[in-house]
């Protein structure tokens, strides 16, 4: 079970009643957070986990498969970022059950807006050259140092967290 903790926006875009009570995450990272953001190459629903920072966009237009294409899209980053396969099938898992949350964490909205911007500025710079790729927006996001989380880079967490659940195990 996890909880998407989404911006007002986003919930009245999505049509959704958050719970007012929402069942604390079952997987090793936790809940995510999510927001619409607007970037030059079409605008994009952002997740946020709450634990690692790690990070994954789904266009706007995907709004109708969003739970799907957010399982494949985390799925996908995961094994980019070259975490266990035994560890992404028991994260993805606990995706299978999700319910819509309100936001409960300010300093992790502040790291959330500064993530939006390297997603608009990674637009912006393919938008005269090439598609976006969003595998490439999120791995290159995943590198990028956070305040939050000691000033580590979210992919380096989320090994941590994913490999403390597998012994260390591939």
């Amino acid at each position: 079970m996890v909880t998407l903790r989404c911006t007002r926006s986003l919930l009245t875009h999505l049509k959704v009643r958050p719970s007012e009570q929402p069942v604390p995450a079952s997987g090793r990272l936790g809940d995510w957070y999510a927001n619409l953001i607007y970037t030059e190459a079409g605008d994009l629903i952002l997740f946020v986990n709450e634990r690692t920072l790690l990070s994954v966009a789904i266009p706007v237009w995907e709004t109708h498969n969003l739970l799907e294409v957010f399982r494949l899209r985390v799925a996908n980053l995961l094994a980019m970022i070259g975490a266990p396969h035994r560890s992404i099938v028991e994260e993805i898992g606990h995706l299978t059950n999700v319910e819509f949350g309100r936001t409960a964490n300010r300093s992790l909205l502040g790291s959330m807006n500064d993530i939006a911007l390297q997603y608009q500025l990674t637009a912006e710079d393919h938008s005269h050259d090439s598609p976006l790729s969003l595998s490439d927006a999120e791995s290159e996001v995943s590198l990028m140092p956070c305040r939050l989380i000691g000033h580590r880079a979210p992919r380096e967490v989320a090994l941590e967290l994913l490999l403390e659940s597998n012994g260390g195990a591939s």
